[in-house]
């Protein structure tokens, strides 16, 4: 073996190992709240709640996907003892799965270094840094199995256009990461004309003007359309005008009640912090484009190309030293460096015979689609824009993709780029501990405690997050089989599932808000049956529950009142007795 080829594949190793390493400690360690209300939303399905009906969450339709696995684990331990575990197992399963996809898909266009850099880089990813499978990462995971799905169907060889049962799997992949996070369903339109495209320039059959693959895509989209409506209908007695108003009534949700405009004026005002966090990176990078111009000056265009693909990997960096440094998982913005870079690409390669196929499979079905349900996000979601840039790693991934389709000519610059964005994930998953909201901290004043009870029993996370853990497992193991409010600004989501699963839920939204949602209230009022028997206060709430607290006093009977305690964690349990008189 020659020295090249051993450097190489020890690179290979070395990187696998690491990403290895970090998933590992990801399985074990930290506890988000997030994660916790995936797994709620779930519980809420298989224990008998109803979407739309009983369910007023604004997430409650990615339980489709969380609901399975918990009735899995209810049904072969009888218990909820180490849920999440058994979940982060099957999570991380599953994406090593469609890592591994990727890769036996991609080698032959990308090259082996950069499709087997590319399938580290998807095992490693996860958007909010948690393997539960919280509505974020269905809609990632489901469009990226999607892409894979199309792509053994488009893409040129002996397969090409066999089997429309890729399309249709494709489809419902897509189906279900649109009920993930429905805002994602600007995609569709994109993926229909893509298909549309691609079938009339590659010859594929058609039925009439229409390509077969499209055909198959609309049709299997809007038969996975009416079965959730049926299924959902059904549930409501066929009522449209009932699942109507329901519908209505959780998108009322005050936490999401502004303007386009006011949207906008956020983003904007976070625009100018986002560019000054990216100034040094863009020194760094036009004084490395200016170097490696020494040996020949490309054309104008492909020199604004090496200069945005070169900021990108010094941007990736400057973010690893960032989120190592001050302990900041939010700042992604080589996602977006990428993502515009890749446009550039694209534009560029246009009519670039190499690698032509699947660069245009990556733009139609990968890039834009992405970039389309991005802008549709960006508009609705809460989160600050640096956060927003979680949901570009897709895009940005393609970006590079159809950048190493140009080898070999300019082998080293993607592999830069996925080594730097692969840098980041590791070091960050590494070093860091993700602790109760979405926090992190380092692992060197991160105490960190085994969770020896419960639904995250196994789990060592931050002193805090176990002792939380500990102390609902006490409070509520009395209940079994009773209902549950947790009068809680910031939910703790496994505390529905204490008691070995035979909580039910006696709330509207198991969503972590505000007492200034008048829904909650009505919520009984709607489904007197849905009252509690038992409700929980947080003695170290951090949001204003006063006037919910006062409410709940007010209307119902108060039979007792006591305090449990485990280290820093206290709970009020508030036994009731129906409504007050």
């Amino acid at each position: 073996m020659t020295e090249k080829p051993m450097v190489r594949r020890t690179a290979a190793v070395t990187a696998a190992l690491l990403t290895a390493a970090a998933l590992l400690r990801s399985l074990f360690v930290g506890l988000e709240i997030d994660e916790e209300y995936a797994l709620s939303l779930g519980f809420r399905l298989v224990s008998g709640d109803r979407l739309f009906e009983t369910m007023w969450e604004p997430h409650q339709l990615s339980a489709l996907t969380a609901a399975p696995l918990v009735a899995l684990f209810l049904a072969v331990t009888g218990t909820t003892t180490g849920l999440l575990l058994f979940v982060r197992v099957v999570m991380l399963a599953l994406k090593a799965a469609l890592s591994f996809w990727f890769y036996r898909s991609l080698r032959g266009a990308l090259g082996r270094p950069a499709a087997w850099i590319g399938a580290l880089l998807l095992l490693a990813f996860t958007p909010k840094w948690f393997l539960g499978p919280d509505y974020v990462s269905q809609q990632f995971h489901y469009t990226l199995a999607a892409f894979l799905c199309w792509y053994g169907y488009y893409a040129p060889g002996p397969r090409q256009y066999r089997t429309p049962a890729r399309v249709a799997a494709g489809a419902v992949c897509a189906c279900l990461s649109f009920l993930a996070y429905p805002q994602s369903v600007a995609a569709a339109p994109v993926f229909l004309l893509g298909m549309v495209l691609l079938g009339r320039r590659g010859g594929e059959p058609r039925l009439g003007p229409v390509p077969r693959g499209a055909l198959v895509f609309a049709g299997s989209c809007a038969v996975c359309g009416v079965a959730f409506l049926l299924w959902v209908l059904q549930g409501m007695d066929f009522d449209p005008g009932a699942f109507l108003q329901r519908v209505q009534l959780v998108l009322e949700d005050p936490q999401y009640d502004f303007t386009p405009a006011q949207r906008a004026q956020v983003l904007l005002s976070q625009t100018v912090t986002m560019l000054r966090f990216m100034a040094w990176p863009g020194l760094a990078a036009v004084v490395v484009t200016a170097l490696s111009c020494l040996g020949g000056r490309p054309a104008p265009a492909r020199l604004a190309e090496r200069l945005l693909w070169v900021f990108v990997a010094c941007l990736a960096l400057r973010c690893t030293q960032y989120g190592l440094q001050d302990e900041n998982l939010d700042f992604r913005h080589m996602y977006l460096a990428a993502t515009v870079a890749g446009g550039v690409t694209f534009w560029l390669d246009r009519r670039c015979g190499e690698g032509r196929p699947a660069r245009t499979l990556l733009f139609w079905l990968g890039w834009l689609p992405g970039v389309a349900a991005y802008l549709m996000i960006l508009r609705s979601t809460l989160t600050s824009l640096p956060t927003t840039f979680m949901y570009l790693f897709w895009p940005a991934l393609c970006s590079v993709a159809a950048l190493a389709l140009r080898r070999p000519a300019v082998r080293l610059l993607p592999l830069a780029v996925l080594g730097t964005l692969l840098l980041y994930l590791v070091a960050c998953r590494l070093w860091l501990v993700q602790t109760v909201g979405w926090k992190p901290a380092d692992i060197t004043d991160t105490p960190l405690v085994q969770i020896e009870n419960g639904p995250a029993k196994g789990i060592w996370a931050d002193q805090k997050a176990a002792d939380m853990q500990e102390c609902l497992y006490e409070a509520l193991q009395p209940y079994g089989g009773k209902q549950l409010l947790q009068a809680i600004g910031e939910q703790h989501g496994l505390g529905f599932l204490m008691a070995d699963g035979t909580l039910k839920v006696a709330q509207a939204s198991v969503i972590s808000g505000t007492d200034s949602d008048p829904r909650f209230e009505e919520y009984y009022t709607l489904m007197p049956d849905k009252l509690p028997d038992v409700i929980l206060y947080d003695d170290a709430e951090v949001r204003d529950m006063d006037a919910f607290h006062a409410w709940l006093e007010e209307h119902f009977a108060i039979t007792d009142r006591y305090t449990v305690l485990h280290g820093t964690a206290s709970l009020q349990v508030l036994v009731v007795d129906g409504w007050a008189e």
